[in-house]
């Protein structure tokens, strides 16, 4: 009598393991059918902006974005803010500088998802020695001051040419 109650009991929990299986291998099955109708569907770009950056970053960055904009303007004094104006009136370049730093932040926030994805690619970079680093950094400092300086001779040179020639 025990062992057919142990026999039944084991008999239920393999039949439960079993259908629980099945249950997780079908929503996988349906899982795979829908990531494969979507990419056929739509195309890469709009899936890679519906998966991985949500609408609501986008608003946030260009809200953001204005803001800054905002800020700036108010600080060179291209918006001027009447002095009648309750709290900003009174202190117009601190509230521009408020301003700037909160909508940076938020630029950095809004564009932190985008270049997530690189921050383990830099761990895999062997980076020069000090040394070769400098002094390949120096190379190139004075190859573009070079390359500078040969470039205002030429506009210094066709300036004079074209001030005879006008003459």
């Amino acid at each position: 009598m025990e062992e057919n109650k142990e026999l039944e009991v084991t008999e239920s929990v393999v039949e439960e393991k079993e259908s629980t299986k099945d249950k997780v291998e079908k929503k996988l099955q349906k899982q795979i059918q829908k990531s494969r109708e979507k990419r056929e569907g739509r195309s890469r770009i709009l899936e890679y902006l519906s998966t991985e950056h949500k609408w609501e970053n986008y608003l946030f960055l260009v809200i953001s974005i204005v803001t800054l904009v905002l800020g700036a303007l108010i600080l060179t004094g291209a918006l001027a803010v009447k002095d009648t104006f309750p709290v900003i009136g009174e202190h117009p370049k601190v509230f521009a500088w408020v301003l700037i730093v909160i909508s940076a932040l938020g630029v950095l926030y809004a564009c932190y998802p985008f270049f997530k994805p690189a921050f383990p690619e830099f761990k895999k970079i062997s980076w020069l020695p000090g040394r070769k680093f400098l002094g390949n950094s120096l190379r190139v400092f004075i190859f573009l001051t070079i390359f500078a300086l040969l470039f205002l001779l030429y506009d210094a040179f066709i300036t004079q040419l074209l001030a005879n020639i006008i003459k």
